[in-house]
């Protein structure tokens, strides 16, 4: 019975459809929700595709933000490097290698560093910045070698002083010149170059000067002002073999001190 009722029921309903009036209004509506809801879609698929392109747009410009940080700090290394190398004076000479400081060779020493010299080293050669001595270039590791500056202990080289060239033996960080024979004279304020007698050095680097004379039983030792003073070392020249220079600098005020 309940069938019956609900067949009669929707057969009324389907003739209700049917009156032209309301048919009309029905497409009407049906076509209303179709077009509301093929927008709805639509300004969805526009939202995913803007925020797609929006996320993609922020990768891309992080990426070139990241490149851009990249290349500023290359440009600050550079310019700070520019700043480092004016004061340092190039010689045209076959018998320098030029090299820059890689690294100090193990923190807290500073007084050993690694520079890119990549010959084979078989007995120590002289480090030099703006014709001061400066260290021993004393191990090579292939692509880099190991330097001693003047403050290290192990760093030993031949020394000349004053006008008569004075003979004497320069040792590290203790900054003293030992065996000068007991009968020659110094005096405070002698200015001390390499000899070149080692070869290690070439003759005339400057060292630094005289400041105390002490007395030993054979020979006199003396204390001296180094001339290479930088704290953050940088640019160097390598001593290679049988080396010389022409030098038209003079112990006194002239071109002795880097700070």
């Amino acid at each position: 019975m309940n069938r019956i009722y609900l067949f009669f029921f929707a057969f009324l309903l389907f003739l209700f459809f049917q009156i032209p009036v309301i048919k009309e209004n029905v497409i009407v509506f049906a076509n209303s929700i179709k077009e509301k809801t093929s927008q709805i879609s639509q300004n969805i698929e526009e939202k995913i595709t803007f925020f797609k392109n929006q996320s993609e747009e922020i990768k891309k410009l992080k990426s070139q933000n990241q490149n851009l940080q990249a290349k500023l700090a290359t440009l600050e290394a550079f310019f700070e490097d520019c700043k480092e190398i004016k004061e340092f004076k190039f010689e045209n000479n076959p018998k320098l290698y030029f090299v820059k400081t890689i690294s100090y060779a193990a923190l807290p020493d500073f007084t050993k560093i690694y520079v890119n010299y990549p010959k084979p080293i078989s007995s120590p050669r002289g480090l030099v910045y703006n014709n001061i001595a400066a260290g021993i270039v004393v191990k090579n590791y292939g692509g880099y070698s190991l330097a001693l500056l003047n403050s290290n202990e192990k760093t030993s080289y031949a020394v000349m002083i004053g006008d008569k060239k004075i003979p004497g033996i320069f040792k590290g960080k203790i900054n003293t010149i030992k065996y000068i024979p007991k009968f020659e004279k110094i005096k405070e304020g002698d200015i001390v170059k390499t000899s070149g007698l080692d070869n290690i050095f070439y003759k005339g680097a400057l060292v630094g000067k005289i400041i105390k004379v002490e007395q030993k039983k054979l020979y006199q030792e003396a204390k001296v002002e180094l001339f290479y003073k930088k704290m953050t070392p940088d640019y160097f020249y390598v001593v290679e073999k049988n080396a010389t220079i022409n030098n038209n600098v003079q112990g006194g005020k002239n071109g002795r001190k880097t700070n």
